[in-house]
């Protein structure tokens, strides 16, 4: 018995338990207050566990609201384009890609809703990851539609972006490829088509 209490209270003096006590503890308080208040390489390694994005490196300028985390107007210019739309015509570059919303959750997945017709497809998913120093990796896969409602092809997009100090936008670089209609075709040999270029994002808030 006495060993039983010199372990438990030596795991009461733990940083850990102490942290799961307390967010034991907050999940239960919300739950007694009550409810008072839905376009990259699939994801095979797993889920992302929660990340809040805040970089252990951060300086002083660093602050809570310099996260990926949130939503954002986000800007896509194409800088390369190889047979993109497929077939032509080929707009020369650099060009406007792509405008969107997008949201960074803190899970570690992401959406977006592109500025583009939802008949043929303008909702995508994604999972990223911290790269430290204010940066963040996403891979990101979505469907395009043919006009009779059947999948006409997959497209993943790979970036890489940094988050602005003040958290208020943030930059980077893209690759889109478009794949035949079949999971098992995504990154298997040659996209049918690819393009590359540079994201700039701005953070969209509540006031």
């Amino acid at each position: 018995m006495n060993e039983i209490l010199r372990i438990t209270f030596k795991m009461l003096r733990s940083r850990r338990f102490s942290a799961v006590t307390v967010l034991v503890g907050l999940g239960l308080l919300f739950t007694a207050a009550g409810a008072r208040a839905s376009c990259a390489i699939p994801y095979k390694a797993g889920v992302a566990a929660a990340i809040p994005f805040v970089s252990p490196h951060a300086d002083g300028e660093w602050n809570e609201h310099a996260t990926i985390v949130g939503l954002w107007h986000v800007l896509y210019t194409a800088t390369y384009d190889d047979n993109f739309p497929p077939g032509g015509p080929y707009p020369p570059t650099p060009f406007p890609f792509l405008e969107s919303f997008k949201t960074w959750h803190q899970d570690g997945t992401e959406f977006e809703n592109a500025f583009l017709p939802p008949t043929g497809g303008n909702i995508c998913f994604g999972v990223w990851k911290d790269l430290g120093d204010h940066r963040a990796k996403l891979h990101h896969i979505g469907l395009m539609f043919a006009p009779d409602g059947s999948i006409s092809s997959i497209f993943t997009n790979d970036e890489k972006v940094t988050v602005a100090s003040d958290g208020k936008t943030y930059k980077g670089m893209f690759d889109f490829k478009l794949w035949p209609p079949s999971y098992d075709a995504v990154g298997v040999g040659a996209p049918i088509s690819e393009v590359k270029g540079t994201i700039a994002a701005t953070r969209i808030t509540v006031d």
